[in-house]
């Protein structure tokens, strides 16, 4: 070969070896809720961040949320076996992945401080064994309640009786409690109320969906378990992206988190305030039966993550509650 087409293929080669490396990196984002809900926003505005920043570097398709793509309970196991690359849920929404992950909700000191006595790392590899790279949480200080409706009003942490809609949050509390469950997506819980089929409901202050107020007379205080949104990649597309692309999203990733320590407290409280002046009455537990109730959530909600995982429920445990 004449050196001059020498020369010529190796200017080829280089030219599509950088063309190649400078690719934009296209990625499939899912979420656990809705597409345009409360709980699927701040990651939707994420992905806008990150294809604004990152524009010819990574591009995020977002194919919406469930129960329009699927159960919400398959799309994390769909992030594990890569059909997508990043998702947010809520860990009780995917035990059938990863059984530790309902320890989430039970977090009691802040993400900051877990990612400085190890129990970030100690989740993470648990993730890592089941091809799933968790990035960060945008959602924390919001509080579960139970939500009643008109004529089932309660004076003490007794549910006996009561048929409430649940999600496995907080089934298994309910439950030590004495009510029956009935496990529905968000979808249905205004016909259930509607009609009947279900006395009341857990959920936030935050993110009630139109009508809900309809259908809903009490709040019972105090809150109980956190809001866990997570945000996570499948790890082996994780691993494999340019260390540019990693630092665009881990950056957006990690100041929703930082957004969320430090507004959804007060943000709560403010919503709160306002479901009082829209027409809720609050069934305020205080004194021994506050602390029956508080202790009866957290009980029970370590009992479940205990039976699922022997081995790591314990030492979660230790890494996320204050006691």
């Amino acid at each position: 070969m004449k050196k001059n087409n020498i020369l010529a293929v190796a200017a080829f080669a280089a030219l599509s070896f950088a063309t190649a490396a400078t690719a934009e990196v296209q990625l499939q984002a899912a979420s656990c809720f809705p597409q345009g809900s409360f709980f699927s926003k701040r990651f939707e505005s994420l992905i806008q961040e990150v294809n604004e920043k990152g524009k010819g570097l990574v591009s995020i398709n977002y194919v919406g949320g469930a129960p329009a793509i699927g159960s919400q309970l398959t799309v994390v196991q769909k992030v594990a076996q890569g059909v997508y690359d990043l998702n947010s849920c809520t860990g009780s929404y995917y035990q059938n992945v990863l059984p530790e992950a309902d320890a989430w909700k039970l977090l009691e000191r802040t993400p900051t401080e877990i990612r400085a006595n190890g129990g970030w790392d100690y989740m993470n590899k648990l993730h890592n064994a089941k091809g799933l790279e968790v990035l960060s949480r945008h959602h924390f200080g919001t509080k579960f309640h139970m939500f009643l409706a008109d004529g089932y009003k309660i004076d003490k942490p007794d549910l006996t009786g009561l048929h409430l809609r649940t999600a496995p949050t907080y089934t298994n509390f309910f439950k030590s409690l004495g009510a029956t469950t009935q496990d529905t997506s968000l979808t249905e819980i205004f016909t259930l109320m509607e009609n009947g089929t279900v006395k009341g409901y857990g959920w936030p202050v935050l993110g009630h969906q139109p009508g809900w107020e309809t259908v809903t007379k009490y709040r019972v205080d105090p809150g109980f378990y956190d809001v866990d949104l997570m945000i996570m990649a499948n790890k082996r597309v994780w691993d494999g992206l340019p260390e540019e692309v990693k630092t665009i999203i881990s950056d957006a990733a990690i100041k929703l988190e930082q957004n969320a320590m430090a507004n959804d407290a007060k943000l709560n409280e403010t919503v709160a305030a306002k479901q009082v002046a829209a027409g809720f009455e609050v069934i305020e537990f205080t004194g021994a039966d506050r602390d029956k109730w508080l202790r009866a959530a957290r009980e029970a909600g370590w009992a479940g993550v205990n039976t699922n995982s022997p081995e790591h429920g314990p030492k979660l445990r230790e890494y996320f509650a204050n006691e």
